[in-house]
């Protein structure tokens, strides 16, 4: 379609409405002036570049801390149990040490998947 000055082969564009909160509104519109851009100007220019966003990021990061969270609390009964005891096994000390290397490795995982 020919709109525009001198007709020139311009696409038209058509209006979209999204709802902002006050918060990302002046977020989007602090951004867009520190890039010397309208706010309109910006957001296409981050929809064209930004690329997908991956969704399934919340869903492993939560599983993750669901798993961290479930090898700390083990890791804490164990630690209960030897301190009411008064004495630990090297069988208990042996699972505490594969609990933490597990909790660790888990830990780097997680911090992997937010950078």
């Amino acid at each position: 379609m020919l709109i525009g000055r001198g007709k020139q082969l311009i696409e038209p564009r058509k209006n979209f409405t999204i709802r902002l909160s006050d918060e990302e509104r002046e977020q989007a519109e602090h951004d867009a002036r520190a890039s010397n851009m309208k706010a309109s100007d910006y957001v296409r220019y981050l929809i064209a570049h930004a690329g997908k966003a991956d969704t399934s990021f919340a869903y492993d990061r939560r599983d993750l801390i669901r798993q961290i969270s479930g090898l700390c609390n083990n890791y804490n009964q164990m630690t209960k149990t030897a301190n009411g005891c008064g004495y630990v096994f090297d069988s208990t000390m042996k699972d505490a040490n594969h609990l933490m290397e597990q909790i660790k490795e888990k830990m780097k995982e997680l911090a992997d998947k937010w950078r």
